[in-house]
């Protein structure tokens, strides 16, 4: 049960949050927790070091230091460690790129528009808002927001691959598979595996390099689509489609789990994972607000809960094996499979 907020300073807490959240995105722009490890310590240095003038620098370290990402200590600062692990360069689980393209430019802009997304209005005419922030003329850029989605992808990826054995399929179809993320986890884990990436014309060329950088290009073959459109290849012994529900509204849902059950061979299994909350509707925290700022993508996106997707499943002929938790608190892995 959540707790129900008593306070007027509960409220505020919410009302000004987003503040917090950019000025972690104005750190990360300044590369400020780099050059903090990189021993550059005292607001002189800094200011020197980032071109922003030492006033205001000091505005933005002070915010950064009630949030927890940076201390002080006699005129010298130093990263929380957390902003060590995840927030420089060179760290072993440094996503910044995921957290300032994705986080702080998609979803950040998508939802100056959730007012019209809830009145039912789209954003682009004749697209959805990721694919027009992201390819169109002025937007994020197809090549930068995939890199970004790759460095965030790593490690769910990895989990992912290790918690489900493929060691019998031959054939995986990763359906809006962007960069390659989740495909190359699988395959380094499969030796005997072989997989289709299908997905924007703009992420092919980054997915290729992605599987070339890693050794593992012959094994993967691209196909330049739409996933509702673009015909799928057929006698697949697996399916994935990772973030994909939620960007799509309820119709199209119906759609991608009808062509996951006519890609697969019989015994096939369908994998989808996404952000999904309590079939009761009250958390995660995390996958209702990741739900939310979907929404402007597609004003008929669902707000999918495990219960939902299973059903989804269940209606296109599949029996469910369950869904599990993936990354705690945020999104959940539903497992199906085509009847022999």
């Amino acid at each position: 049960m959540v707790k129900l907020l008593e306070d007027v300073r509960e409220i505020s807490a919410l009302t000004y949050g987003f503040i917090a959240s950019k000025a972690l995105f104005a750190a990360l722009d300044l590369d400020l927790f780099t050059r903090i490890a990189q021993g550059k310590t005292t607001l002189p240095e800094l200011a020197s070091a980032t071109g922003v003038a030492a006033n205001r620098l000091r505005t933005l370290l002070t915010a950064l230091k009630t949030v927890g990402l940076v201390s002080e200590t006699q005129g010298r600062f130093a990263n929380a460690p957390a902003a060590d692990g995840y927030l420089l360069a060179g760290a072993a689980g440094d996503f910044r790129d995921y957290i300032r393209v994705v986080n702080g430019g998609f979803l950040y802009e998508s939802l100056r528009h959730l007012d019209k997304a809830l009145r039912g209005e789209r954003v682009f005419k004749d697209k959805g808002f990721y694919e027009g922030i992201v390819y169109s003329e002025g937007g994020v850029g197809g090549e930068a927001f995939s890199e970004a989605q790759h460095a965030g992808s790593l490690g769910p990826a990895q989990l992912m691959a290790r918690r489900i054995d493929l060691g019998n399929a031959r054939a995986l179809l990763d359906v809006g598979g962007g960069s390659g993320a989740y495909t190359l986890a699988f395959l380094r884990r499969n030796p005997q595996l072989r997989a289709t990436i299908l997905d924007f014309p703009e992420t092919t060329e980054t997915a290729r390099r992605y599987c070339a950088e890693a050794g593992l290009g012959d094994r993967v073959t691209h196909v330049a689509g739409n996933a509702l459109t673009t015909p799928w290849p057929a006698s697949q012994d697996v399916v994935l489609m990772s973030y994909l529900w939620s960007a799509v509204g309820g119709p199209d849902i119906v759609t991608l789990a009808q062509r996951a059950y006519q890609a697969l061979k019989p015994g096939g299994q369908v994998l989808v994972h996404d952000f999904m909350v309590d079939d009761q509707h009250e958390g995660p925290a995390f996958a209702a607000w990741y739900l939310l700022a979907s929404m402007p993508d597609n004003p008929q996106a669902e707000c999918l809960s495990t219960g939902f997707v299973e059903k989804c499943l269940a209606d296109a002929g599949f029996a469910i094996d369950g869904t599990t938790p993936m990354i705690a608190e945020i999104t959940q892995l539903a497992r199906a499979h085509r009847p022999s």
